[in-house]
């Protein structure tokens, strides 16, 4: 990220959970295949990162001649690490994964090392030119089944790793910043949320500037939040944003008074339904109070009549962020969230964190949108960067030239 007047090319990177890698072996080959393909189709010699590594793949990266021809690697893929997805732990592809992404969560110790085994690797791989790296992760837990004791362990836990990094910039000199991602259906879901915890956590834990959050577009509309109020509101309270997410989120109109159509819409819908992970919906009322449904299939599921008094669902589900239209004119994609977000950029300056595109769920889009080939794949996320671009020039916030020392990280 720039401390000037916006974002280069090579700063604007993608989330890696998009691509299976639950080992190194399987991360090695997405980094010199995948990452590479994407790179080149943007024309860049260097790229930053949004990887993801797994838990078994963090592990297999302790050993000091893994690490080091890992990082090897990644300097001769053009590779900067810069950021890392540290919220998915084991496997997030091929399989249900559903509400066990949240898993473990921060009352868990496993939690706990697994954070500090990357903040560890992300301090190495920093760049010499970097002395901040930003790592998203769990917004605390999944609010169903969270209690006080939880929220005591999780607290504990986070306060034992903000006095590791702590101590991990003293000895290394690199800052590393762990991000809570605000998700629907979790403790952490709204502004309102973040905003009492970051008060919470400021006044009564000592290392609180290793702590921020993560911005995710998708989740802040599926919850019918405006992201340019919902960023001023954080600005303003002092909450660190440490990485935006840039994400599209599914948006479904149901025809009021027309009974056949608003059944071909939910029948569109319903292409949607796929078995890997958890799609939340929401739906809001003329009084603004939201009814919402743990997954899409519990949504579709339901009596008919339920849905037809809502005006709009939106769904958990991160379409690619170019696409205005998916399947039917009523199923469109989250854009105006995206465009809040972006004027927001363009309007605070001095507002720079990481930028990263997350559409980890093109591989279980409908059959009619989802890429057939992996050529195709690499192809569609290479246009959302050069969406991504295209909206940061038009609010001239993108450099055209790579200025080096400020070509990282930094908590806004």
């Amino acid at each position: 990220m720039s401390s000037g007047s916006g974002w280069n090319a090579a700063q604007l990177g993608y989330c890696g959970n998009v691509h299976p890698a639950a080992d190194l072996a399987a991360l090695r080959a997405s980094i010199g295949q995948l990452f590479q393909g994407v790179r080149r189709r943007r024309g860049l010699p260097e790229q930053d990162s949004g990887l993801w590594i797994s838990a078994r793949a963090a592990e297999e990266l302790q050993s000091p001649l893994a690490r080091a021809a890992f990082l090897a690697l990644l300097r001769d893929s053009g590779l900067r690490l810069t950021s890392l997805n540290g919220f998915p732990y084991g496997q997030f592809h091929q399989r249900a994964v559903k509400a066990e992404a949240y898993q473990p969560d921060w009352a868990d110790p496993r939690r706990l090392e697994y954070s500090l085994q990357l903040a560890r690797l992300l301090a190495a791989g920093l760049p010499e030119d970097c002395r901040h790296g930003v790592i998203s992760t769990v917004p605390l837990g999944y609010a169903a089944t969270w209690n006080r004791d939880k929220q005591q362990l999780a607290e504990q836990q986070l306060r034992q790793l903000t006095a590791e990094l702590a101590a991990l910039q003293r000895e290394t000199g690199k800052q590393i910043v762990f991000c809570l991602e605000m998700e629907p259906d979790c403790v952490l879901e709204t502004t309102d949320q973040a905003i009492g915890f970051f008060r919470r956590w400021q006044a009564t834990a000592p290392h609180h500037q290793y702590l921020a959050l993560c911005f995710d577009v998708c989740h802040q509309a599926v919850v019918f939040e405006h992201c340019y109020q919902s960023l001023e509101r954080l600005y303003l309270a002092k909450v660190p944003v440490g990485k935006i997410q840039l994400s599209n989120a599914l948006v479904c109109s149901l025809p009021a008074c027309d009974e056949q159509r608003r059944a071909q819409v939910l029948q569109a819908l319903g292409d949607f339904v796929e078995t890997t992970y958890l799609h939340q919906v929401k739906a809001q009322s003329p009084q603004t109070q939201l009814l919402a449904w743990p997954d899409l299939p519990a949504a579709l599921e339901g009596p008919p009549q339920e849905l037809a008094q809502y005006h709009e669902l939106r769904i958990h589900f991160h379409v690619p962020l170019f696409s205005e239209e998916f399947l039917l004119p009523e199923l469109r994609g989250s854009q105006h969230a995206l465009h809040q977000t972006f004027d927001f950029l363009a309007d605070h300056p001095g507002f720079r964190p990481v930028l990263e595109v997350e559409t980890y769920s093109w591989n279980v889009l409908p059959l009619p949108l989802r890429p057939q080939t992996e050529q195709a794949l690499l192809q569609g996320i290479a246009a959302e960067l050069q969406w991504v671009e295209t909206q940061l020039q038009d609010r001239q916030l993108l450099q055209l030239q790579v200025d080096r020392p400020e070509a990282c990280a930094h908590v806004s």
